[in-house]
Formats: C-alpha cells, sequence, structure tokens
C-alpha cells in the first residue's frame, strides 16, 4: 500500500484568527524547528541543587523572606556566608522558586512576632460599629476634604461627604446627624485626633460611644483606610481624569454603585446584602 501525503495550504490570515493570535506570531511558529525545543526540554536541569536549597533554609533561619533570600543567593554579606558550610553564589532565581522550596519544607508565609502581631477585629452584626474619617485632596488648585463613613461588619458605605474646606466638628456632626438618628450605631470609631472631648460630647448626646483608634497602630482603622483608598482610586481618579467635581447626586449613584454592585474581596460578597440581611 502507497501511503499519500495530501500538503493543505492554508491561509496565515485563518490560522492567526483561529488561535487568536498576530499574523506575526503564526509566521515565527511555522518556521521553529520544535524538535530542538523539545531538546532542550528533555535536556533540562533546574537551577535549585541541593547545594542552593540548602542555602535558601539557611536564609530562612536566620528570619529573611523571599526578597532577602534571592538578593543573599546572588550575593550574600561575607558575614552570613562564614557561617555556611554549603552555600551557592550568582544563583538567579524567582521569589516563587523560592517559596517553591520554603513550602516544600512548610516554612513559608509570615510568623508573628511577639508584640507585633496584627490584632485583627470585626464587628458581628451591622451597626455595631461604624468606621468614620475624612480624605484630603486638590482639584483645580483648590483644596476638599471627603467625610467617608463606613459600617464595619458589613463595609457598607454610609457616607461620603464633600467639604471645600477643613470641616470643624459641628459640621461633620451635622453630616451625621441624619444618618445616626436612623441607623443608631452603637460605636463610632475615628482617628485620635485632638478634637476627642468635643466629638466624645457629639456622641453621647447622640446616643452613641466614641472609640479612638490606638496611636502609632494604624491598624485600627485598616478598613476605613482601604476604603479611602478605594474612593480616591475610583471616584477621585474620575474627578481627575474628567476634571469635573461630582456633585452630590452622582455622589449618591456611587454610593449605590460601591454597595451594591461592587463585589468586596474583603467580605466576599456585596456589601448591599450583608447590612440590609441584619
Amino acid at each position: 500500500m502507497i501511503g499519500v501525503m495530501i500538503k493543505i495550504r492554508i491561509r496565515i490570515n485563518v490560522i492567526a484568527q483561529s488561535l487568536s493570535c498576530s499574523r506575526q506570531t503564526v509566521w515565527y511558529w511555522k518556521n521553529q524547528d520544535l524538535r530542538c525545543r523539545f531538546d532542550i526540554v528533555r535536556n533540562y536541569q533546574s537551577k535549585i541543587t541541593i547545594e542552593a536549597e540548602a542555602s535558601i533554609l539557611f536564609f530562612r533561619s536566620l528570619g529573611y523572606g523571599t526578597a532577602r533570600i534571592q538578593q543573599r543567593l546572588f550575593c550574600a554579606p561575607e558575614i552570613e556566608l562564614k557561617q555556611m558550610e554549603i552555600f551557592v553564589q550568582g544563583l538567579i532565581v524567582s521569589r516563587q522558586t523560592i517559596n517553591k522550596i520554603l513550602k516544600k519544607h512548610g516554612i513559608n508565609g509570615y510568623k508573628s512576632r511577639k508584640g507585633k502581631a496584627w490584632k485583627f477585629f470585626r464587628a458581628k452584626y451591622a451597626n455595631e460599629l461604624w468606621q468614620l474619617d475624612l480624605k484630603k485632596f486638590k482639584f483645580n488648585g483648590k483644596k476638599y476634604e471627603l467625610l467617608v463613613c463606613i459600617d464595619d461588619y458589613s463595609r457598607f458605605l454610609l457616607l461620603l461627604h464633600l467639604f471645600d474646606h477643613s470641616p470643624t466638628i459641628e459640621e461633620i456632626g451635622n453630616a451625621m446627624k441624619e444618618l445616626v438618628e436612623k441607623y443608631r450605631p452603637e460605636k463610632i470609631l475615628t482617628d485620635n485626633n485632638p478634637f476627642q472631648n468635643s466629638w466624645r460630647e457629639w456622641c453621647k448626646e447622640n446616643n452613641t460611644e466614641a472609640l479612638f483608634a490606638h496611636p502609632y497602630y494604624p491598624q485600627d482603622k485598616g478598613k476605613i483606610e482601604r476604603a479611602i483608598r478605594n474612593v480616591a482610586e475610583e471616584l477621585i481618579n474620575l474627578i481627575m481624569i474628567f476634571r469635573h467635581l461630582v456633585n452630590k447626586s452622582e455622589i449618591y449613584l456611587w454610593i449605590n454603585w460601591f454597595n451594591e454592585k461592587r463585589f468586596h474581596r474583603g467580605i466576599k460578597d456585596f456589601p448591599a446584602n450583608l447590612y440590609v440581611k441584619i
């Protein structure tokens, strides 16, 4: 039986379209000798030798993360090399490769240090705790401040109030008053600011408790800081791009979008779902 080989010509444009790539890519792979590439794979030798792995484990024992280990595999200080019986130098590997070795030995990730561990907390239900802060920004040479308030449990964005000046405690209270009367939060967390007494009095008059963040411990207000970053990168950024200062109705629409249609990775849900359910 005589074998017959049929050569079919297909236009480059058709192949590129079917593979969702450019014509240049098709031309490149058309001229490649894939046998050479298979030889490269077959003869591949990992950079992570026994000496390299031992070096990674030693540097990890010093408390170093992947970035510092990466640096020391390429060039470590003499004081450290003197303490090592086996080591490699001049090795270039990615941080992901180093992390795989650490994971293999179960020593990847961060270990909390005494007195330095983050104390994560979250309210148990909606309106148990609110967080409040101000975001400053400039637009057309003028300073503005945006008052931001969120619910700690649901990350629900309760308020965005725009001031064209630095607001007083009385002005902040007036902006918050309607919300506080409607939803009656048990506590409101704010900065450790110099107006503590005035704000504490306002909260007491409105049947809520004033809490203040610990000095030099920004983790207390991590959720509101994250919310402010979202507002800055998504809303304020739009103001800068489009050169248009938003009005009250536009802010209201943006808040609705943020709460109802923007998936929040921190709570793995939409804020409106958790806030309404309570």
